[in-house]
């Protein structure tokens, strides 16, 4: 079974390094990309699209916002899942970013096994954003 390669995108460097540590011996997944700034996320999105299956974003990080970069996948038509962890919790956001094909809306703080059971399901389940 191929490893699920995810693309962590949020400005916590240390949630950053703490999700690459959790899943560095994980048989299931690898963090093959990751950024602390929107604006990078927003390039290597589009240019490194081969080299990753899901994205983990928050929504607010410096330069580009998660709601941008979730706008670029969808007008770029970048079907890839996406789990968003965040602390921002308002219900207009959680529908904004669920009408963006969102697989997944996280709160933060969250357990690492936590994330790591909603990635396996995410990676099993049929529709990916602009599938039917």
């Amino acid at each position: 079974m191929k490893k699920t390669r995810l693309f962590v995108i949020d400005d916590n460097k240390n949630l950053v390094d703490m999700i690459k540590e959790y899943f560095k011996d994980s048989p299931d997944i690898r963090v093959t990309l990751d950024t602390t700034d929107g604006a990078e996320a927003e390039r290597l999105i589009e240019s490194k699209q081969d080299e990753y299956d899901m994205i983990l974003l928050d929504l607010i990080m410096p330069n580009k916002d998660g709601l941008s970069i979730l706008e670029q996948l969808e007008s770029k038509r970048i079907a890839k899942k996406v789990i968003i962890i965040t602390s921002y919790n308002t219900q207009e956001m959680i529908r904004k970013v669920s009408e963006l094909g969102v697989s997944y809306f996280m709160l933060k703080p969250f357990e690492l096994k936590l994330l790591e059971q909603k990635i396996k399901e995410v990676t099993y389940t049929r529709n990916t954003p602009g599938e039917s």
